[in-house]
């Protein structure tokens, strides 16, 4: 059997077919791949952009229910997005012109993780590509402004944090920059579990790209249109969890006043008590981009911070599937990560 990556087409061994370690797609096991570099890169072969059929979705949509009734949820980089309800199940379905799609759907169809938004399948129609997705009903932005979500469900900035890390984590693995790491990007699905959304601004590492982002969570880097590389994605969540835990931005103003604090990025100052909370936030906001540590995400000891979680699901797509917390009386999260980060940093 021969790699079915259109570009290589190397003889796979049969040993590992009988081993049961050979290198499948991602999404379906009908696939198969000499060597995880060929799975990851197969961007141009046939595989990648018709696997979609592989997801065990119910019920799919057809091209006639997408001119049935939706709800407007909100803008994502390049698209639209609306609620859709069928048979009692709720979808998220971005409408994005065709000739914007074909880059955000490329990057998503290979991402499957259980922080990160699903893609359950995609639908042409006329000028625009629909993208049917996982549906997480609450943005991180209402969770801080009210408090709470509801009564009996809270989330503690630990559990946010630590998901993201292990979202950003596989992301990076595949050699993919988010670039758009903020608030509304972080939603909250049915089971209290973080997922990562929109990949309309999403490319590959070490790239000179045009300007990108939302200036209260953007890398000095993008400004100065230098390469960006994963170092943008931690900026973002260093300011993101800054946002978390002082309730208010880091960058604010009107345009050119957040401009100028970016470029002229001074210490932040806090409210907060945690050291480790701080110090991380610290190490994370560094302007210099080479300065600005990141192997922590890639060390495996991060999954200690919660030996409840894994890199990535390999299940299907179940709206009322169960999954693990961290719990508030969990050891100080932020300890165990700065720990980490300063580890690595005498490392580098």
């Amino acid at each position: 059997m021969n790699c079915q990556n259109s570009k290589c087409n190397e003889q796979i061994q049969y040993n590992s077919i009988i081993n049961g370690t050979q290198i499948t797609c991602d999404n379906c096991s009908n696939v198969f791949y000499c060597s995880i570099k060929c799975r990851d890169f197969d961007w141009e072969g046939h595989h990648q952009l018709v696997c979609h059929e592989s997801f065990e979705i119910t019920p799919k949509l057809t091209v006639s229910q997408l001119d049935g009734e939706m709800s407007l949820i909100g803008n994502g980089s390049f698209g639209i997005v609306y609620l859709k309800q069928l048979n009692g199940y709720n979808f998220a379905i971005k409408k994005i012109n065709k000739n914007l799609a074909y880059r955000e759907l490329k990057i998503h169809k290979q991402l499957k993780h259980k922080h990160i938004i699903q893609l359950l399948q995609f639908i042409e129609k006329d000028d625009h590509i629909y993208l049917i997705l996982e549906y997480a009903r609450i943005d991180q932005i209402s969770y801080l402004e009210n408090g709470h979500l509801t009564t009996n469900m809270q989330v503690d900035p630990k559990q946010i944090i630590v998901q993201l890390c292990n979202a950003l984590q596989y992301l990076h693995n595949k050699g993919i920059i988010h670039r758009d790491i903020k608030p509304t990007n972080v939603l909250l699905s049915g089971n209290n579990n973080v997922k990562l959304c929109d990949f309309g601004l999403a490319t590959h590492k070490n790239v000179i790209s045009n300007f990108s982002g939302t200036y209260e969570f953007m890398a000095p880097e993008i400004l100065r249109n230098y390469p960006q590389s994963f170092s943008v994605d931690i900026w973002s969540l260093g300011c993101l969890l800054y946002w978390m835990l002082e309730k208010k931005p880091i960058i604010s103003g009107n345009e050119a006043e957040m401009i100028e604090q970016i470029l002229n990025f001074t210490e932040p100052k806090f409210t907060i008590t945690d050291i480790y909370a701080k110090d991380l936030i610290k190490k994370m906001l560094v302007i210099e981009p080479n300065d600005r540590i990141t192997s922590f995400l890639n060390n495996l000891k991060i999954e200690e911070i919660s030996n409840s979680y894994s890199d990535e699901t390999q299940a299907s797509y179940h709206p009322q599937q169960a999954a693990p917390q961290i719990h508030s009386d969990d050891r100080n999260v932020f300890q165990r990560i700065a720990s980490l980060f300063l580890c690595m940093a005498r490392d580098k």
